[in-house]
């Protein structure tokens, strides 16, 4: 069951292309998309042992919708997005929760990356010939990777200092997304979109610590993504 999404993205294909030559004339697009992903809720807490200390990122998509009437259609988006991980934040809570012990925390950390593969349909409201908004349900592929770290530790007895390195973890899952677009038309083939974009999904990064133990950290990933962008449309 958990990659039923392969189901569900082919026949969102298969009904995309089935319904390619009905769409032409309804102002169908393809699209790319440059802006920012906001981490939000536990994935952007800074609650020691709880929460994700992810930050403000990256994200670049693309996106294509076909429709089959001025108002509907059927489309699929893909993005890639980065955001780093609050390093001086976590090893101030990890000396802080350690104070007798420690003597000082340095803590290194890559950022976390998401990629998500998305199908579904799309609802269009037209406030003029030039301007226009666009509302979409989709459903997909959340693929999740946690941070490359490296930490040091001072510790205050025998004036030892520990060194670790732990490999980030990939997990994927099925997610939903809902977004809005508000677009302007320059030309009768392109047009300016400022997209925002809303999906969740709930993370297992499993940990290998021997060969025969680990561990598992779940964490709630919800991200808003505010994109501007330029569609071509046919």
């Amino acid at each position: 069951m958990k990659y039923s999404y392969q189901v569900y993205i082919l026949l969102i294909l298969c009904g995309l292309s089935n319904k390619y030559v009905l769409a032409q004339k309804f102002d169908s697009f393809v699209g790319i998309r440059f802006g920012a992903v906001l981490p939000m809720g536990e994935f952007a807490s800074h609650d020691y042992g709880y929460g994700g200390y992810a930050l403000l990122g990256k994200s670049f998509g693309v996106e294509a919708a076909w429709f089959i009437t001025p108002k509907i259609g059927f489309g699929v988006d893909a993005a890639i997005n980065s955001c780093e991980f609050a390093s001086g934040y976590y090893a101030q809570d990890i000396y802080e929760a350690n104070i007798k012990d420690y003597n000082q925390v340095t803590f290194i950390s890559g950022p976390y990356k998401i990629k998500t593969f998305m199908g579904g349909a799309y609802y269009k409201v037209a406030f003029s010939t030039k301007f226009h908004s666009t509302f979409k349900l989709m459903g997909g592929l959340f693929i999740a990777r946690s941070p490359d770290q490296m930490y040091r530790i001072e510790a205050k007895f025998l004036n030892l200092n520990s060194y670790g390195w732990k490999n980030g973890a990939t997990d994927k899952n099925f997610s939903l997304l809902t977004g809005a677009s508000f677009e302007y038309k320059l030309y009768d083939q392109v047009s300016l979109v400022l997209q925002a974009d809303y999906s969740y999904t709930r993370a297992s990064f499993t940990f290998i610590t021997s060969s025969t133990s680990g561990y598992t950290d779940l964490l709630r990933m919800p991200i808003f993504r505010l994109q501007p962008g330029v569609n071509i449309h046919f």
